[in-house]
């Protein structure tokens, strides 16, 4: 019994001394991570205010045959007092300072341009910086791949090009997008055709991101979007279609209907019969008026919607019949579209809702109201 109680108090002192040392320990950590903080603060300031005065500073004008080593030499000349001082600190003090450094320098890339960006660019490849970028797309951590190929794009670092190139097949999702980020900002729109040709079973969050990145270069991106048309990927050719309808530029009309023509995927057909309706460009409306006798369903109805919006007198005979069409969706489908091909259109939904009362008139009434006009009677 007494054994026992011995046992139970030692335990207890044990469990008691292990808590304090746990919250001392934690205690202790905290107030080295407070003064790590401060530490970086400061020393952040002092980078701030040394490099805004080196990337400012006025030098000697070059001839104008002069090379850009040149050039290279009077930055290198503004750096050497900082690299001197670093390598004669220790290694881990030299590690820190590094780190507050690299984030000094990288926060402003946002702001300069001209000289200054140049010169800033080269501080980056003679610090070492770039290398230890595209070392740190190798790492076994998504988390430091991924802000790796983003500092690589803010530093304009174009050695980093192949790494990044490879990052778009990175396993992580992240990490492929700051690669396509970063290579955007590289090579410019020449980068979309390298990430539409790498891309694979593009995700939902991955088209938007891209999408925003090609509405920016709007008809510059038009030539990279119709050589994507020839993927192999379903989701990349799809997303091809789209954007090519979203920039509304009409020179994709005659890649878009030999896509068509040459493509035996019937999802791919038909957004890219939708994706010509959007241009409403004449010269789709044979090939939209074939596929209104297609195999698939899907095809027909998007061709008829694709029609309504080529517009015409002879469009309107075309869609009209299909008022009477057997299938619900295509009586609907063909209303919207006699709907959008204008006044003639509208005249015919009219002059059919006013002959007729039925199911088919009742469908009507509702089209022609979602486009604000007046059925004549109901």
């Amino acid at each position: 019994m007494q054994l026992q109680f011995l046992i139970l108090v030692v335990l207890a002192v044990t469990a008691t001394i292990f808590s304090i040392v746990t919250s001392i320990a934690m205690v202790v950590r905290k107030a080295l991570e407070l003064g790590r903080s401060r530490s970086h603060a400061r020393l952040y300031e002092v980078y701030s205010g040394k490099f805004a005065e080196l990337l400012l500073i006025e030098l000697p004008s070059l001839e104008s045959q002069s090379r850009a080593s040149d050039a290279f030499r009077q930055y290198e000349t503004l750096l050497a007092p900082v690299k001197q001082r670093l390598e004669r600190m220790s290694p881990s003090r030299r590690r820190f300072q590094r780190s507050v450094l690299r984030a000094v320098l990288i926060d402003m890339t946002q702001d300069l341009t001209g000289e200054s960006a140049g010169r800033l660019v080269y501080f980056f490849y003679s610090l070492g910086f770039v290398e230890e970028e595209i070392q740190l797309l190798l790492s076994s951590k998504w988390w430091i791949r991924a802000q790796a190929a983003r500092n690589a794009g803010l530093m304009r670092a174009r050695k980093s090009i192949t790494a990044l190139t490879a990052a778009l097949e990175d396993p992580h999702p992240d990490v492929r997008h700051q690669a396509m980020q970063a290579l955007i900002i590289l090579v410019g729109v020449g980068a979309i055709s390298t990430i539409l040709r790498l891309s694979k079973n593009m995700s939902h969050w991955t088209a938007i991101e891209l999408s925003v990145i090609v509405a920016g270069f709007k008809e510059e991106a038009v030539p990279h979007l119709i050589g994507a048309l020839e993927s192999r990927d379903q989701s990349v050719v799809l997303f091809a279609v789209e954007m090519l309808a979203e920039v509304g530029f009409v020179t994709a009309v005659d890649p878009l209907m030999n896509l068509i023509r040459t493509s035996g995927d019937v999802r791919i057909q038909a957004d890219a019969a939708g994706a010509l309706g959007r241009l409403g460009d004449v010269r789709a409306k044979i090939l939209l008026t074939e596929l209104l006798a297609h195999r698939w369903a899907p095809v027909r109805l998007k061709a008829l919607e694709a029609l309504g919006k080529t517009g015409g007198p002879d469009i309107v005979k075309l869609l009209a019949p299909y008022l009477e069409s057997e299938t619900w969706e295509e009586k609907l489908t063909a209303a919207r579209a006699l709907a959008t091909s204008g006044v003639q259109g509208l005249k015919v939904l009219q002059d059919f809702e006013k002959k007729h009362e039925d199911e088919t008139s009742d469908l009507i009434r509702q089209v022609l109201e979602e486009f604000g006009m007046e059925p004549s009677h109901g």
